[in-house]
């Protein structure tokens, strides 16, 4: 009965991981805190802040079910003065059924003052690996099928993302896009005859968010990002406020998809945890437990201090 139940769930998760596109094409990597990982979606947030930030975050997405999504993020915002703006690095794992996809991405930034904020144009280059992992999944009768992506495939691709990001002291704005290329992973099939393309789906992101001070160390922090391919389309409604710039939470509502809550404390003045978990909402309910995400985030500025007027002598020749 065990396993009856286990290889029933297993097909479940499987169906579902291919379906996602119902809810949305998860070519991209979903974040629940995404105004705490604005640079990994718009590359218009390069260079902007005074602030060198590292970011690291970890996502396991629907827990319960075998072989479920997994991801790990690292990101950096390099403000450069002398670039007019800044550089980014940015590595993802992501693991989702039998694939794995490695992506590093470098990109630029440049800042402008515009009507009384600051407006980035950002372009980041991704490199991607997707390979294909154990099939422990597949049925046995269908192994030797020569049309199945054959085990140990790898593939490589390039592709671009821009992005326009602007801010003032109280607001932002984003627009961006991933996939620009729409560049195709090319994967060996079993019998050797034919090869399996998988074409990237160019994405589109539209994100907001406002600072409202309320006094008393109290600032809300309402958000949202819309998130579409053209033919599927996810808004996610983020309310949050901090105290006292130490404690941090909120909820977000992922429409037809989870309900989420976040927490956060910044430890010391450069270091900040994040943690968020998602109720899911959509049919999956039955079969997940829900989603865990959590972020560390590393902020810290290096002084140059100027150089002093005046004369100065080397003491061996004096």
């Amino acid at each position: 009965m065990f396993a009856q139940n286990h290889m029933k769930k297993t097909r479940i998760a499987l169906f579902a991981m291919l379906c996602t596109s119902a809810l949305w094409a998860q070519q991209d990597v979903q974040f629940t805190q995404f105004a705490n990982n604005k640079i990994f979606y718009n590359p218009g947030v390069t260079g902007a802040g005074d602030a060198i930030c590292l970011s690291a975050a970890h996502r396991s997405q629907w827990v319960g079910f075998d072989n479920a999504p997994t991801t790990q993020n690292f990101s950096s915002n390099i403000p450069l003065n002398f670039l007019h703006g800044g550089l980014a690095l940015n590595f993802t794992n992501d693991m989702i059924g039998y694939f794995q996809d490695i992506t590093v991405g470098v990109g630029y930034g440049y800042q402008m003052d515009l009507a009384g904020g600051t407006l980035g144009l950002g372009l980041r280059a991704d490199f991607r690996n997707k390979n294909v992992t154990s099939g422990v999944w597949a049925p046995p009768q269908t192994m030797n099928d020569p049309s199945l992506v054959a085990l140990g495939s790898t593939s490589m691709a390039t592709d671009l993302s821009f992005g326009a990001y602007y801010q003032q002291e109280t607001w932002y704005a984003g627009l961006s896009s991933t996939r620009l290329l729409e560049t195709k992973d090319i994967l060996n099939a079993t019998g050797g005859s034919a090869n399996a393309q998988i074409r990237g789906q160019r994405h589109y992101y539209l994100m907001g968010g406002y600072n409202l001070d309320l006094g008393n160390g109290i600032v809300l922090q309402p958000a949202a990002m819309v998130k579409t391919d053209l033919v599927t389309t996810q808004l996610d409604i983020n309310a949050a406020a901090t105290y006292n710039n130490q404690i941090w939470g909120g909820v977000t509502y992922r429409v037809y998809d989870a309900l989420a809550i976040m927490a956060g404390y910044q430890i010391t003045k450069d270091l900040r945890a994040t943690y968020s978990y998602d109720l899911t909402t959509s049919s999956l309910a039955n079969s997940s437990s829900g989603s865990h995400e959590i972020m560390m985030s590393y902020c810290f500025t290096i002084e140059i201090p100027p150089k002093e007027k005046g004369s100065y002598r080397n003491p061996i020749f004096l």
